[in-house]
């Protein structure tokens, strides 16, 4: 009990630590990854702080009452350090402990794919799916980007 109450001081430690680069536009250049959705997915834009509360496990529906399904790079992917830092406002290994504490609660991370083309390949085929691929990956129609805010 004693642990998990210091991890997660220390994740909510890291988080205020981080939390200014949740400021950064979607437009900046140090953003090195594209936010992709579902075409069925209704929207144009998301705010950068609800993506972090999907990737978190916090938000799991989207306003039209459907289901999210969140996919991630692999915890090893430079893609994914940088969305967890720019998007989610902590590194990589503070969201692996974020997601650990949550197991006891039954929630579960969102999946994980090796590569952009897995990533895409997912968000196309799930209905209410939401992902993130590197700036030089090719968005396909059967997908569609988003904009984060």
């Amino acid at each position: 009990m004693l642990k998990k109450v210091f991890i997660g001081l220390v994740i909510n430690l890291v988080g205020l630590g981080l939390a200014s680069g949740l400021d950064a536009s979607a437009s900046d250049v140090s953003v090195p990854f594209k936010v992709i959705v579902n075409p069925k997915v209704v929207g144009r834009r998301l705010p950068r702080a609800v993506l972090a509360e999907i990737f978190l496990g916090t938000v799991e529906r989207w306003g039209d009452g459907s289901l999210i399904a969140a996919v991630d790079l692999s915890i090893t992917s430079p893609v994914r350090q940088a969305f967890s830092e720019q998007a989610l406002g902590m590194p990589v290994e503070a969201v692996r402990f974020h997601w650990l504490r949550k197991l006891d609660s039954g929630k579960r991370p969102p999946i994980s794919k090796s590569s952009d083309e897995d990533v895409i390949a997912f968000v196309a085929s799930e209905r209410g799916a939401v992902g993130y691929v590197s700036l030089a990956a090719h968005v396909p129609e059967t997908v569609r980007e988003i904009t984060v805010q």
